[in-house]
């Protein structure tokens, strides 16, 4: 479509608004009245002790003491929960030094720590302690996934202090433990059914994750609706926190579950992580701490300061190759602008010193670009709040000039942005959707005669399906080109807008995915990619197709009378290949667009169909790209299963000689100089200059050394500027226009003060948890940034063996070696194939003895992923000497543990349905799920009945693919002589399919099993599921770091509405596994769902093949007698 669209101006942004955020950013606020504090989580006391986290260490303080808190660790580093030994003189906590948190004990009045667990699992969490039995003392309780084959589903565990490594307690997943003293008997309180995330990450949470609170076995309060978190044993009631009534309180209930109280009365924040001593319970609340006396107290704040110079808050220096964030270069490729954590500097490539641009603590600069060959640079500031443009003078020795700010506050969020090649305007691209034009330059406005003077925006075009992306201005600057949405999420035009009159064209017609325009320097070509190839690949599998090979580069000669360079010509090619002389002079860059039948001269660059992306225009007409490898979604086609990285090749094609080469093998990312002559490289922390066209060598590669670039940071100012930008994502991104009705800026508000307390990443990702967890809407996730915690040979994971180990007298006894499956190179089993057997003794790891009481855990810490020496002495009874084997220690077990778990399960559908159920198990709606979905589907659809098993599962994006393969109906049969009848659809369910559903079955898992009930595929069996709908698209990184995710996605179904987000979908039979369940082995669920396939084939007889008692008469017929005349 060919069109005109309006100058439609953005109005001015409020001052008022822009000052106000300035005096937020600029300078800290005012300390509380109660004078300076700390962000102070995870309490526990004992007797007048009180121990806490902050600063990434654990304090003691005395209650109600004027002295300061004491630190008890010097770490560092991530900790939680900490929790006091019964006799008060140790202290368990879970500390991530080595990577993922292991269960540490220190003594309370001082001396060296101690590691106990050495799991490897990133979800292990102190609980608390048993009660004291005799002289034996009490015993660490503990959740932790180690050993089982999902990470959301954590199973109590008892920890002995002297290092054992820990008993698993039959319980079944569980999220929390608590044992106590009740008349004489030891009680087991139980949390069971919850999601990972606590309370306030997702506030007023509603869905089937709420939480379940267990008494030895008896179920309380089960129609309570609320949020449930920190049960304890407190003045002979049952404690806890819950936010039914809206806001997360302490309530208790009696032993019986009767008698309901709330016992504080926060209407704002909510109350966090609840401990008790038996009496008193203390939590955090707003970064302070609470006690309460015993449950017929009132709640007090607790004024707690810390002893220590708050390090965590002090500035300090990166290493700038750790931290570029972006950079352009100059025009002749001499220097280059380089952003390094929210910075922009000056640095020459060869030799001479860096120079700053700017660098304003709580000030982020992104998306740098240089303007022309006029000495200035253009960047993002947010340094008035909103996005705005500033331009600077480069250094020279005329002195600095002050940079010029444009356009604050009319920007949106700006996501791309680009200079026309004398630097006399910019285009931009906003989140909304909008392409915009400023100009630069108040004396180039008016010489053009437009009306951009003063830096005023113009908006060119909106789009109506998301941002635009990849501008491109042409070589005289008169064009511009982008990659404009269609509908959906995949379909992507080419479009084209002269800068003169807006009058914008359709290159392509929005049928494929279009992408990166760029015009070729002589003017005369526009490139784009594009996956538009149909060429479609067998699955090896099922027989279906797939387009897997579909991208490659385009070529549009601009006017009818430019020749494609990959068009026959009647007089041939020159003998030495290319064009002829006359063809391959360059043009000025002036650009003619002969609009008609302009889509109709698109041409494919005679290279391979593969992955591309990053396509630019170089010097001497031509072009530079990356080149993905091809690989599956689990990088399984690669060598080696353990590096999938995949990185891009660059590569270099020559338009005039119709010619391909490669320059650089294996890099991240590239930026070209303005005169396309060279490329800057950028290959992990190394920066390096090479020329455009050819491959560098030791003359032509210049490696840019940014040490030169001393970089500090200064934390307290970048968590500001982090939270301001985190508000101002999510209100740009939010799916709801309205927020969904929540007061954002009052939220912000409401938080903001918090941020001056934070002295670590860890703290500052907690907060903004806190603050995101206020839209109640799910796929609002923070990850927090690190700072190399922990000591550097930490650095390394655990190592696993795949096995399951016992201690016995003779010594840590092998019980059983997991088999592992061939078809998942994730799911390999280290001593499976090295000839040792069930009930070997491990005896020497790496020649180091394995101690009988700590196990080889140890000695095989920071081992994961590479190759150790283990020795093993036979099994009792057995003949032979001691065995040396090398092995690799996996780095993650649970897809071994996975396969192992749906082979048991299978087994048991197998058992309890006399062969007449298939059982298939999908883990996630994404690679791996739609992976082991296709690894088992054409086995168990051939059974009269069908299990599909979502329980667990962890979402993703695929369930239409599923429901596609499930939805299939047998309409017939396709008889081979010698073989089985297969079905016509081929992998079809042949009879009746029941689907088992639970809490942790979440996000795509919800929808899949939403579509289940609509479509009628069959009866769900289980619990209510999680409830989270609202989609996240992508992840935004922070100044500081912090990783931050948008719900920007929502579903809505034609029989739930929005009410399948913070609800979840209710099954058509409920049924819960108890505790007991668990304890007993009673299989509960699996069996009420292969009971009801049974039944059910009763009534839905299977789908059966012909046999040949009615095969047609092919015989040839007897031939009738003649008719008499």
């Amino acid at each position: 479509m060919t069109g005109v669209e309006g100058d439609r101006k953005t109005p001015k942004p409020d001052a008022q608004k822009r000052a106000k955020w300035h005096a937020r950013v600029a300078r800290p606020l005012a300390p509380e009245k109660h004078g300076e504090v700390s962000y102070l989580r995870l309490p526990h006391l004992s007797g007048d002790l009180l121990c806490f986290v902050a600063e990434d260490d654990l304090w003691l303080a005395r209650l109600d003491s004027p002295d300061r808190a004491w630190r008890l660790t010097v770490d560092r580093t991530k900790i939680g929960h900490p929790r006091f030994s019964p006799d008060g003189g140790t202290i368990a906590y879970t500390s991530w030094r080595s990577l993922v948190p292991e269960i540490h004990v220190v003594p309370v009045d001082g001396g060296p720590g101690r590691q106990l667990t050495h799991w490897g699992s990133a979800d292990t969490q102190v609980c608390g302690w048993t009660p004291v039995q005799g002289e034996k003392g009490g015993t660490i309780l503990a959740v932790a996934s180690h050993g089982e084959p999902f990470s959301y589903f954590t199973w109590a565990y008892k920890v002995s202090p002297d290092g054992d490594p820990g008993r698993k307690l039959p319980w079944g997943p569980v999220s929390d433990i608590q044992v106590a003293e009740i008349d004489g008997e030891r009680r087991t309180l139980l949390l069971t059914g919850t999601p990972p995330h606590e309370p306030a990450a997702w506030k007023r949470y509603r869905g089937g994750a709420t939480g379940r609170l267990w008494l030895h076995g008896e179920r309380l309060l089960p129609d309570l609706e609320g949020h449930l978190h920190s049960p304890m044993f407190v003045g002979g009631r049952i404690a806890f926190l819950s936010d039914h009534e809206g806001i997360g309180n302490l309530y208790s209930c009696a032993y019986d579950g009767s008698d309901l109280r709330r016992h504080t009365d926060h209407d704002a924040f909510y109350a966090r992580h609840a401990a008790s001593d038996g009496t008193r319970v203390v939590y955090q609340c707003a970064g302070d701490l609470w006690l309460v006396d015993d449950l017929t107290a009132e709640a007090r704040r607790l004024d707690v300061r810390l002893g220590g110079p708050r390090a965590g808050r002090r500035p300090y220096q990166v290493p700038a190759a750790q931290h570029v964030d972006g950079l352009s270069v100059d025009e002749t490729g001499r220097a280059s602008a380089v952003v390094v954590r929210g910075s922009l500097y000056w640095l020459t490539h060869r030799d001479g010193p860096a120079r700053t641009i700017t660098d304003t603590p709580g000030v982020r600069v992104r998306l740098p670009e240089m303007l022309g060959s006029v000495g200035q640079v253009a960047y993002v500031t947010d340094a008035e709040g909103e996005d705005a443009v500033e331009i600077a003078s480069l250094p020279r020795a005329t002195g600095d000039r002050a940079p010029r700010r444009l356009a604050s506050g009319e920007l949106g969020r700006v996501l791309e942005l680009v200079s026309d090649p004398r630097g006399e305007r910019l285009a931009l691209a906003a989140h909304d959707g909008r392409v915009l034009l400023l100009t630069v330059s108040d004396d180039a406005a008016d010489a053009a005669g437009t009306e951009d003077a003063g830096g005023e925006v113009t908006e060119l075009i909106r789009s109506i399906n998301g941002p635009v992306r990849d501008l491109a201005f042409s070589p005289d600057g008169a064009w511009l080109t982008w990659s404009h949405p269609g509908i959906g999420r995949s379909l992507r035009q080419i479009k084209m807008a002269r800068i003169k009159d807006r009058l914008i064209v359709d290159v392509t017609n929005g049928r494929f995915e279009d992408e990166n325009p760029v015009f070729t320097r002589d003017g005369r070509y526009l490139a784009f990619l594009s996956w538009r190839g149909f060429d479609p690949v067998y699955d090896v599998h099922t027989g279906d197709l797939s387009f897997p090979l579909g991208c490659r580069p385009y070529l549009v000669p601009l006017s009818s009378a430019t020749p494609s360079p990959f068009a026959l010509t009647p007089e041939g090619r020159p003998a030495a290949g290319g064009l002829d002389p006359v063809e391959e002079e360059e043009g000025d860059g002036a650009v003619t667009v002969e609009i008609e039948g302009l889509e109709s001269r698109v041409t494919p660059f005679p290279v391979t169909a593969s992955k591309y992306s990053a396509l630019y225009p170089v010097a001497g007409g031509g072009l530079v790209w990356l080149r993905w490898p091809i690989s599956g979604a689990l990088g399984e086609t690669f060598a080696n299963p353990d590096d999938t990285s995949g990185r891009p090749t660059l590569e270099y094609f020559n338009i005039s000689k119709a010619k391909k080469s490669e320059l650089v093998d294996h890099l991240d990312w590239f930026a070209v100089s303005g005169d396309g002559t060279r490329l800057v490289v950028v290959d992990e922390d190394d920066l390096r200059a090479v020329p455009s066209a050819e491959s560098g060598d030791g003359d032509t590669t210049v490696w840019i050394d940014l040490r030169r670039i001393l970089h500090e940071v200064d934390p307290a100012a970048e968590w500001r500027q982090s939270y301001e930008e985190a508000g101002r994502l999510i209100r740009a991104y939010f799916w709801d226009p309205g927020m969904c009705g929540v007061d954002w800026e009052a939220v912000l508000d409401q938080y903001r003060p918090l941020v001056e307390r934070v002295a670590s990443p860890d703290e500052f990702a907690d907060l903004l948890r806190e603050v995101l967890g206020e839209l109640g809407t799910s796929h609002a996730y923070v990850t927090a940034a690190r700072r190399n915690e922990g000591p550097p040979h930490y650095q390394r994971r655990q190592g696993l063996l795949g096995a399951n180990f016992v201690r016995r007298e003779e010594g840590w006894v092998v019980k059983r070696i997991l088999p592992g499956d061939s078809s998942d190179s994730k799911a390999r089993s280290p001593l499976a194939g090295t000839g040792i057997r069930e009930g070997a003794v491990l005896t020497h790891v790496d020649g180091r003895p394995v101690d009988a009481s700590t196990g080889p855990y140890p000695l095989l810490a920071g081992s994961g992923g590479t190759t150790v020496e283990l020795t093993f002495t036979p099994a009792e009874g057995e003949a032979g000497r001691s065995r040396r084997v090398a092995v690799v220690p996996l780095i993650d077990e649970r897809p071994l543990r996975y396969q192992d778990w749906v082979a048991k399960r299978r087994a048991v559908v197998r058992e309890l349905s006399g062969g007449r159920c298939g059982y298939l198990h999908i883990p996630d709606m994404g690679g791996s799920g739609w992976a082991q979905f296709n690894r088992d589907l054409r086995m168990e659809v051939s059974r009269p009945a069908l299990i599909v098993d979502v329980r667990g599962n962890a979402g993703g994006h695929i369930s239409e693919l599923v429901v596609e393969k499930l939805t299939r109906t047998i309409l017939g049969w396709d008889l081979t002589r010698n073989a089985q009848p297969v079905s016509y659809a081929s992998n079809a369910p042949r009879g009746p399919v029941v689907a088992l559903a639970d809490e942790a079955t979440s996000s795509d898992g919800d929808m899949i099993t939403a579509a289940f009930k609509l479509l009628g595929l069959g009866p769900v069996i289980g619990q209510r599921t999680w409830g989270g709908v609202v989609g996240m698209t992508g992840r935004h990184r922070l100044g500081d770091g912090t990783v931050i995710t948008v719900p920007m996605n929502a579903a809505w179904f034609d029989a739930y509405g929005w009410g399948v987000e913070n609800r979840g979908v209710t099954p058509d039979l409920e049924i819960l596994r108890t505790p007991l369940d668990w304890a007993e082995g009673r299989h509960a669920q699996l069996d009420d769902a292969v009971r009801l396939a049974v039944d059910l084939l009763e009534t839905n007889p299977p789908a059966t093949p012909p046999d040949y008692s009615d095969v047609p008469d092919r015989s040839r017929p007897k031939l009738p007698p003649r008719k008499a005349l």
